[in-house]
């Protein structure tokens, strides 16, 4: 038979600590924190040199029929660095990068004429103008140029290579640096 209920009894001690359970689902994100403040402002820097080279040259006269040889023009307008030799007609790379060069020309009332652009004696890039009266012709090229690269213009051939120029200066060659390498 069954006795009646007795006295509730002390609490025993704690058990051992049981193996850990699984790791319950991500909770959403909470919101973002206020800004933290400022760091303390740091040292001024050296400023980077930026590096230059730019011409730009034409014939004040006329040129007339033009050898098949670097085209030298009388007059230097600018050149920045002096990387454009008169003496020789070429522009010598002294800084590695990136140049835009342009040349103009304009042929006299019979002329013809083919000028190119050329870079260490190969063709870069050619203009032509074949029309009678006088007539301009121009052309543009970008160039990745390394110390030591020549640039310059110069006709097609001796057939075609009947420049005019005057005070106006209608025949040009110029170039510039973009960007260095």
């Amino acid at each position: 038979m069954k006795g009646e209920q007795g006295m509730k009894g002390d609490n025993g001690s704690n058990g051992l600590d049981g193996t850990p359970g699984k790791l319950g689902p991500t909770g959403p994100q909470g919101i973002v924190g206020l800004p933290g403040t400022n760091g303390v402002k740091g040292e001024k820097g050296e400023q980077s040199i930026q590096q230059k080279s730019s011409f730009s040259v034409v014939f004040t006269s006329s040129p007339g029929r033009h050898d098949t040889s670097p085209m030298k023009y009388d007059t230097i307008i600018t050149d920045v660095g002096n990387h454009y030799n008169k003496e020789t007609g070429k522009f010598v790379c002294t800084i590695p990068g990136i140049y835009v060069f342009q040349v103009t020309s304009t042929a006299s009332r019979s002329g013809q004429i083919i000028t190119r652009i050329m870079k260490n004696g190969n063709n870069q890039m050619s203009a032509q103008m074949s029309a009678s009266g006088y007539n301009s012709v121009s052309t543009m090229v970008v160039l990745d140029l390394v110390s030591g690269d020549q640039v310059w213009t110069q006709p097609h051939s001796s057939n075609y290579n009947y420049y005019y120029s005057d005070g106006a200066r209608f025949c040009s060659f110029s170039g510039f640096l973009l960007y260095a390498a």
